[in-house]
């Protein structure tokens, strides 16, 4: 493998650890001379949970933003197309990689930070995020055209998200497609590189302050904190464009994060659900659809969950 082959590896790497919805990678690339088409893969689409391909686009809109900042650690830029092919809407961009200029602190160190984010299924420190922190996610929301809203503990309007958020958990803890939906992609076989192994599922809550996702094969129960900071994530608009831009925003805000040592767990159960979907954007008066739910905090780096080669990810010219 030459160098630029092994820079193109490298960031399709990088892509790889971007954070999807129930760990399915959604995604397949295929690599021709400088360009890295990134296509959704429907084959692994949550059908029941995600029936229109929300999550599945947002989980690829992440694995974009990685591969934008990998490149720019191999002094190259990234040129990206998203949804360049009207006639094919599994396309969701087009990366064009050229020389570029040596990556400045900044860029280093959200690219050092791709390897060190992992999705958190497990308590918090009791406090919520300093203000610097705030300000630096913000920011990273909007530098890819969407925003954050904030939840503090202290705001009445919490406990209305929290209500959301335990409806929806109960109503799809009562739906048994959405039960086998969950068991297909949480796994006891050690050998998977998808899905999310059940001993990181973490313990359940047994209070009701802290916004996560209830999976059923949960180990055991736990006192959660109470003082994290809720965020919400929302574009403008809800159409494919604004999915792939938000899952850019999303990866783009939890390696900032990371960068501060806060990490995040999500809650998105009640987004799954349109009833519940639509009662968030009412009660938070966004303007705008609200793309992710999610709990910042600081912890110790959580474990990471397995991730395919880039072999299996990539779509070969006999295929």
């Amino acid at each position: 493998m030459d160098v630029v082959d092994a820079r193109v590896e490298r960031i399709l790497r990088a892509g790889a650890s971007a954070p999807s919805v129930f760990n399915t990678q959604p995604w397949q690339v295929k690599v021709t001379d400088h360009i890295v088409a990134v296509r959704a893969d429907p084959s692994r689409q949550l059908h029941h949970s995600d029936p229109h391909g929300r999550e599945m686009l947002i989980s690829c809109g992440a694995f974009l933003f990685n591969a934008r900042t990998a490149a720019r650690r191999e002094s190259l830029t990234a040129a990206v197309k998203v949804l360049p092919d009207p006639s094919d809407d599994l396309l969701v961009a087009e990366v064009e990689l050229e020389p570029g200029p040596e990556p400045n602190m900044d860029e280093l160190e959200l690219s050092v930070a791709i390897a060190r984010r992992a999705t958190s299924r497990v308590p918090f420190d009791d406090q919520p995020l300093f203000t610097d922190v705030l300000m630096a996610i913000q920011q990273a929301a909007r530098d890819e055209g969407a925003e954050l809203r904030l939840i503090q503990p202290s705001e009445p309007v919490r406990e209305e998200v929290m209500g959301l958020v335990r409806r929806a958990e109960a109503l799809a803890a009562e739906d048994p497609v959405a039960r086998g939906e969950e068991a297909a992609w949480t796994t006891t076989d050690a050998d998977r590189s998808d899905g999310i192994p059940q001993e990181l599922l973490g313990p359940e809550p047994v209070n009701d302050q802290a916004p996560v996702r209830r999976f059923l094969a949960s180990a055991g129960s736990t006192q959660f904190e109470e003082r994290s900071t809720t965020a919400v994530l929302w574009t403008r608009g809800d159409s494919a464009r604004d999915w792939i831009c938000a899952g850019q925003a999303l990866e783009h805000v939890l390696l900032v994060a990371t960068t501060y040592f806060v990490h995040a767990s999500f809650a998105t159960t009640v987004l799954e659900n349109p009833t519940t979907r639509h009662d968030l954007r009412r009660v938070l008066s966004l303007e705008g659809a609200p793309q992710m739910l999610m709990r910042l905090g600081y912890s110790s780096l959580p474990m990471h969950t397995p991730r395919r080669s880039t072999h299996q990810a990539t779509a070969h010219h006999d295929e």
